[in-house]
C-alpha cells in the first residue's frame, strides 16, 4: 500500500510541476520495485522534463526492454532521442509507436519534427498531414508544417498552415515566429518584421524570434536595428551560435570588421562544425583584406559541407582577388554544378562572380552569357521597369521599337551607350530610359534614339532589353569592341565658357581621386588625395579638382605648399550630372582618375586620360595591360600589389616629368 501511495504522491506532484520532488520519490519507489515498467517510465519523462536527456534516455530504453508494446514509451524514446541529435533512431521509434498505435497523431507529428532534422522537408510534410488528418486542431503539427513548407520553397503553403495554427491557438508565439520566417521568403519583410514583434510580445524571453527578427532587418538594410535584436537574442541565450554568426554578418555590413571577426569566432567556438559561421568569417577577413585567411576560412566551412555552393562563389571571389584566376573560375564552376536549394540567389550570384572573372581575362562569349544571371541574384539592386513586352533576343528590328533600360552605376551608362547607334542602324525606334540626371549629356550625341528617364510617354514598344545585355546579344568580343571615340560630346556653348575661366597657361591636369565610399563597389577604387601631392609639385603643371559631393573634405588636409584649383560652386551644380564635367575636359591637356564614372566620361568624350587601378580592377579592366580596348584615349596604371597607390604614382609621376608641356627641373 506504501507503493501506491506514494505513486499517487509522485504523481500528483508531477502533475503540478514539482519535477525535482516527483523525480525523488520515483526514484525511491524503484529502489523496492526496479523491474516496474511504469515508474521506470515515469522517472524518464520527469527527467526530459529537467532536460537530465541522457539518463532519461537510459530509462527510456530500460523501459521498452520491460515493455516493448508501449507506443507512448516509443513516442517519448522519439523525443528524447531527437533531442539527443540521433536522429535516425529517433525516427524508428517514430514509427514503432505509429505502427502500435496507428491513430497516434503526436506521434506522427514527431515523426515530421525528426524528418525536418533529416531535411527529409516532402515527408515531414507528409507526415504532419497525417498527423493533422488526425487530430485538426493540432496546432503544432500546423506550425511545424509551415516550418518545412518554407524549406521546401513553398512559402505561400506555409504562411497559411502557419495561420492555421495562429487560428487554434492565438498566443502561439512560435507559430508567429514561423510565420515571419514564410513572410520573409515572400519578400514581405515589414509583414514578417510585424509578426517576429508579435512574438517576441507574446514571449518576451523568444531568442529565437529576435535572432530571425534582426535577419528580417538586415535584408531591410536596418543594420543597427538588426544588431540589437542579435544582441538581445544573445542575452536571452549566451550560447546562440547562428545569433553569433548573424550578428558577424551584420558588423560586417556595418564596416565593423574586427568586431564581425570576433563575433564570428564565438560562433565557431560554440559550434565547430558551423560550416555557416566558417563562411561568414571568410567574407570579415576579405573584408580586412587577409585574404590568405579568408581562403582557409572557405575551405574549412567547404570540409565541414562539401555541398556548400556559397562557400564555393565566395571562395572564387578571394582567389580572384589573390590574383589566381583558373582557380577562382574553378571554384565558382563547382558553386553552379551544386546547384543548391537552400538559399534563393545563390547559384544566379556564383553565375555573375564567374562571368566577372571570365571578363576579367577577357572571355567574352562566357562571361555575357553568365552575365545575364544578373537580375536573379539576391544583392543585384538595379530594377527592370514594369513593361509587359518581351526580352529581345536578336529578332529583326525593322520597323518596331525597341526598350533600352539603363542599370548599374552612372559609368555603367556612360561606357555601354556606345551600342545604341548600332541599335538604329537596324531601322528600328529606339528609346532609351535612363537616369534623368545623365540625359542633358546623351541626348544630343545620341540621337536619333529617344532619351527619357520615365516611361510616362513611351507607347507602343515591342522589345525591350537592359543596356548592359547588349554586348551579348551583338556577340561581342575582345577583336569586335566598337571603339571609335568621341561618341559624347560636351556642349559648345560650356566649352567656350569654361575656355574662358581656365586660362591656357601651363599643362593643365584634371584629376578626380574618390568614388562613392557607400557603395561596396567603391572598396580599394578610390585614391587618397594626398597620393596626388608629388604631382602637383612638378613644375609647369597645374592640378584642377573635377571632384563633385565625395572627398573634397581632403583639399583641406593637404600641405599648405600644395595647390590644387577648385572650379568654384557652380561646377556641375544643377540637376544635370557632368555638364561641366565634359566641357573643361576640353580645356585640359590630361585627366588622372581612380576608377570611377569621371574615367569613363574622359574615355567617352575621347580625351586623354591615365586611371589608377587596383591591383585586380574591375573587369572592364582586363588584366595586365596597359591599354584599354574600350577606350583608345585611355592608359592603365595598375597597383603592382594590393593596395600599392605609392607605386602606381611613382610612375605616373616619372611619366608626367617625360612629358612635352611640363617643364623640367
Amino acid at each position: 500500500m506504501k507503493v501506491k501511495a506514494d505513486l499517487q504522491n509522485a504523481l500528483a506532484l508531477h502533475q503540478r510541476g514539482h519535477l525535482a520532488e516527483a523525480e525523488r520519490i520515483y526514484r525511491e519507489i524503484l529502489k523496492a520495485a526496479a523491474d516496474r515498467f511504469d515508474i521506470t517510465h515515469l522517472l524518464a519523462v520527469v527527467l526530459l522534463q529537467s532536460h537530465q536527456l541522457v539518463e532519461g534516455e537510459q530509462l527510456l530504453a530500460k523501459a521498452l526492454k520491460l515493455n516493448p508494446n508501449d507506443p507512448n514509451a516509443h513516442y517519448n524514446h522519439g523525443l528524447v532521442l531527437g533531442e539527443l541529435k540521433r536522429f535516425d533512431e529517433a525516427l524508428t521509434s517514430c514509427d514503432r509507436a505509429i505502427a502500435l498505435r496507428p491513430d497516434y497523431a503526436e506521434a506522427f507529428g514527431n515523426r515530421g519534427n525528426v524528418l525536418q532534422k533529416l531535411k527529409r522537408f516532402e515527408e515531414a510534410v507528409a507526415s504532419y498531414d497525417q498527423a493533422i488528418a488526425l487530430k485538426p486542431g493540432f496546432a503544432d503539427a500546423f506550425s511545424n508544417r509551415g516550418v518545412a513548407l518554407k524549406e521546401l520553397k513553398r512559402f505561400d503553403e506555409a504562411l497559411t498552415s502557419c495561420d492555421k495554427a495562429i487560428a487554434l491557438r492565438a498566443d502561439y508565439a512560435e507559430a508567429f515566429s514561423n510565420r515571419g520566417n514564410a513572410l520573409q521568403g515572400l519578400k514581405r519583410l515589414d509583414e514578417a518584421l510585424a509578426s517576429y514583434d508579435r512574438a517576441t510580445a507574446l514571449r518576451p524571453n523568444y531568442a529565437e524570434a529576435f535572432s530571425n527578427r534582426g535577419n528580417v532587418l538586415q535584408e531591410l538594410k536596418r543594420l543597427d536595428e538588426a544588431l540589437a535584436s542579435y544582441d538581445r537574442a544573445i542575452v536571452l541565450r549566451p550560447d546562440y551560435a547562428e545569433a553569433f554568426s548573424n550578428r558577424g554578418d551584420v558588423l560586417k555590413e556595418l564596416k565593423r570588421f574586427d568586431e564581425a571577426l570576433t563575433s564570428c569566432d564565438k560562433a565557431i567556438a560554440l559550434r565547430p562544425d558551423y560550416a555557416e559561421a566558417f563562411s561568414n568569417r571568410g567574407n570579415v577577413l576579405q573584408g580586412l583584406n587577409r585574404l590568405d585567411e579568408a581562403l582557409g576560412s572557405y575551405d574549412r566551412a567547404i570540409a565541414l559541407r562539401p555541398n556548400y555552393a556559397e562557400a564555393f562563389s565566395n571562395r572564387g571571389n578571394v582567389l580572384q582577388e589573390l590574383k589566381r584566376l583558373e582557380e577562382a573560375q574553378a571554384s565558382h564552376d563547382q558553386a553552379i554544378a551544386l546547384k543548391p536549394d537552400h538559399a534563393e540567389g545563390y547559384i544566379n550570384r556564383a553565375y555573375v562572380n564567374r562571368a566577372h572573372c571570365r571578363l576579367l581575362v577577357g572571355r567574352y562569349e562566357g562571361g555575357w552569357s553568365d552575365y545575364e544571371w544578373r537580375w536573379g541574384a539576391k544583392d543585384f539592386l538595379s530594377k527592370q521597369p514594369d513593361l509587359k513586352v518581351p526580352t529581345w533576343q536578336g529578332e529583326d528590328l525593322s520597323g518596331r521599337h525597341l526598350l533600352v533600360f539603363s542599370e548599374q552605376g552612372l559609368g555603367d551608362t556612360i561606357q555601354f551607350v556606345r551600342y545604341l547607334p548600332f541599335l538604329t542602324e537596324r531601322k528600328c525606334k529606339i528609346t532609351f530610359l535612363g537616369p534623368e540626371k545623365l540625359t542633358r549629356l546623351l541626348r544630343p550625341s545620341l540621337h536619333p534614339a529617344e532619351i527619357v528617364s520615365t516611361l510616362d510617354n513611351v507607347q507602343g514598344v515591342d522589345f525591350q532589353i537592359a543596356l548592359m545585355s547588349l554586348p551579348h546579344r551583338f556577340k561581342t568580343e575582345l577583336a569586335s569592341i566598337p571603339d571609335k571615340v568621341p561618341y559624347l560630346k560636351p556642349e559648345a556653348e560650356r566649352v567656350a565658357r569654361w575656355q574662358a575661366q581656365i586660362d591656357a597657361r601651363d599643362f593643365k591636369i584634371g584629376i578626380a581621386w574618390q568614388g562613392n565610399s557607400r557603395n561596396k563597389i567603391d572598396e580599394g577604387r578610390s585614391i587618397p588625395l594626398e597620393q596626388f601631392v608629388p604631382l602637383s609639385r612638378i613644375s609647369g603643371g597645374r592640378l584642377i579638382s573635377l571632384q563633385k559631393h565625395v572627398g573634397l573634405d581632403q583639399l583641406s588636409a593637404l600641405p599648405k605648399d600644395i595647390e590644387i584649383e577648385t572650379l568654384g560652386d557652380n561646377f556641375d551644380n544643377g540637376p544635370d550630372a557632368f555638364i561641366d564635367t565634359a566641357a573643361v575636359m576640353s580645356s585640359l591637356d590630361l585627366i588622372i582618375s581612380s576608377d570611377t564614372s569621371v574615367a569613363h566620361l574622359a574615355g567617352a568624350l575621347g580625351r586623354p586620360a591615365w586611371v589608377a587601378l587596383r591591383h585586380v580592377p574591375d573587369w572592364r579592366w582586363l588584366l595586365d595591360r596597359e591599354d584599354s580596348p574600350w577606350y583608345p584615349t585611355l592608359r592603365l596604371f595598375r597597383q603592382p600589389k594590393g593596395g600599392d597607390w605609392e607605386s602606381v604614382f611613382a610612375n605616373i609621376e616619372r611619366e608626367l616629368r617625360g612629358m612635352a608641356g611640363i617643364k623640367k627641373p
